[in-house]
């Protein structure tokens, strides 16, 4: 095992038992009602959201700035992408421990299908962060997964469902970050453009 596979564990298992274990000792706090259990889903995925804008403006932000800093971020990026990964495994126990506990409570079958689809890509992008399945992939079909699950991702926990929350405090803790990123990532691709031309 490589060295980068080892730090590659290590940095999973520290953020799912520190996210894990921090949810764990919320429930263990409270009588565990439905209202309980929407809290940490609702902070596991508000902290994966964060990662994931970390994953989202590392390469871009080194583009633009090229600072020391930057460059020692985009050489933690994989880290930082199983973080998130290890964060939204946090995430999706807590939903199916929810909805396991609560067979009155119905997960709507589209919901089902798209998170289903976007975890199978999360945790594709996971195993081909490692060094084997990376070098198995190939460079272009690697580029092509982890594009794609930026892009679901962002779906997911940027846009939003409805002309409504567009005006929501709770939809715009998510959206401004997100679009401060895509203007982050936009500013990086026409300089690179630019520079091309």
């Amino acid at each position: 095992m490589s060295n980068k596979d080892r730090r590659n564990w290590q940095v999973f298992f520290a953020a799912l038992l520190l996210s894990g274990g921090i949810s764990l000792l919320w429930l263990s706090s409270t009588a565990v009602t439905d209202e309980d259990l929407i809290i940490p889903i609702r902070h596991t995925a508000q902290l994966a959201f964060a990662i994931y804008l970390v994953v989202l403006v590392t390469r871009p932000l080194q583009q633009l700035l090229r600072q020391d800093w930057t460059a020692a971020l985009l050489r933690s990026r994989r880290f930082v992408g199983v973080a998130f990964a290890a964060v939204m495994t946090t995430h999706l126990s807590l939903i199916a421990y929810r909805f396991g506990s609560q067979p009155e409570l119905e997960y709507p079958l589209p919901s089902l299908l798209v998170g289903g689809s976007t975890y199978s890509v999360f945790y594709l992008m996971l195993i081909t962060s490692f060094d084997g399945p990376r070098k198995a992939l190939g460079p272009r079909k690697w580029k092509i997964l982890h594009r794609t699950g930026l892009v679901l991702a962002g779906i997911i926990f940027g846009l939003p469902r409805s002309l409504e929350q567009l005006s929501d405090p709770d939809y715009l803790k998510f959206g401004i970050p997100f679009a401060i990123a895509l203007l982050i990532r936009f500013t990086a691709w026409q300089r690179s453009r630019r520079r091309g031309s």
